[in-house]
């Protein structure tokens, strides 16, 4: 089985991006296809496959497949027209079993480990259990399920908004959540969003994570590893709903900056960090084996010394 995920960025691509295209090359059963319209100063694994395209042209691409005419669209506004993306990039993504949408503040652990014994049991997979993980969702590439989109409640009036609206956050989870097979299982992506504790309840949070040949692990959940890791609150850039910590904000771009053929690094508070390649480990999978049991002195030790650094 194969998943093609869309990705749409206008702009340059910030420093960090180098993690994420190294965290893609170890992935077997996903293609991301990125639409941007900047050139690319990373080297590109076989996985990301560029296209070059303008924002002009993904206003005539929604005229003419969704038939709304409106002005410019914003960046952000992007995230509106996520649940259409199986028609708006039809032709892109005819060859695979399941399309989806990302982010690009992403590092991704062992995907394919992690999605065997799910995907394709499944039309419908988030990694989050509450809203769909728009960082990284999964819909089967079907024309039933390109064309959802259609069962979304006044929809051409909340693409009209000139601003984002929520619409693959709060408006297309209740059409996700209806379909038959729909898989939403919290597998802990996103560190330090107030309302979504960690594992064990709390809102204590990992602070280290370290990237190792396609492992993706961290400094508190010693003995799992994590499907990826959805660094949206260290990029910066002010949200309501984020707990409090030190963003990327100031940093110069070589410490956000990691080698294309990088094989271990840190990312943190300060950056990211190379690593020296470690022995690879045979851990539990967070949020699909056995829920972690967490001892709160073991917890504080673990943070004091700051294993897996």
């Amino acid at each position: 089985m194969k998943a093609a995920i869309i990705i749409v960025w206008f702009g340059p691509f910030p420093p960090w991006f180098s993690a994420f295209l190294v965290s893609c090359s170890r992935v077997h059963c996903v293609d991301w296809h990125i639409f941007h319209d900047h050139p690319l100063e990373f080297s590109v694994p076989e996985q990301v496959i560029l296209h070059d395209y303008s924002p002009e042209e993904f206003q005539s691409a929604v005229t003419a497949r969704l038939g709304w005419n409106g002005k410019a669209i914003e960046p952000y506004k992007l995230c509106d027209f996520r649940p259409a993306f199986g028609v708006l990039f039809e032709e892109y993504i005819e060859n695979y079993d399941y399309f989806g949408w990302g982010d690009l503040d992403v590092v991704f652990g062992n995907v394919d480990q992690f999605l065997y014994g799910i995907i394709d049991r499944w039309d419908v997979i988030s990694f989050s259990d509450d809203v769909p993980s728009n960082h990284f969702i999964l819909i089967r590439n079907t024309e039933r399920h390109r064309n959802l989109y259609r069962q979304i409640k006044d929809y051409p009036s909340l693409l009209q908004s000139p601003e984002y609206v929520g619409v693959d956050d709060f408006v297309f989870p209740t059409v996700l959540r209806a379909q038959p097979r729909a898989w939403f299982k919290e597998l802990h992506a996103t560190p330090f969003i107030r309302v979504k504790p960690w594992a064990d309840g709390t809102h204590n949070y990992p602070t280290r994570w370290l990237w190792n040949q396609g492992q993706l692990t961290n400094n508190l959940d010693v003995g799992f590893e994590f499907l990826y890791l959805h660094f949206m609150i260290w990029k910066g850039g002010y949200r309501d709903y984020y707990c409090r910590t030190r963003n990327w904000e100031g940093l110069d771009a070589s410490r956000l900056t990691v080698n294309a053929g990088s094989e271990s690094f840190a990312i943190s508070a300060d950056g990211l960090t190379p690593q020296r390649p470690r022995a690879m480990k045979e851990l539990r999978r967070m949020g699909l084996d056995t829920t972690p049991i967490y001892d709160y002195r073991r917890r504080l030790r673990i943070k004091a010394l700051s294993w897996l650094t």
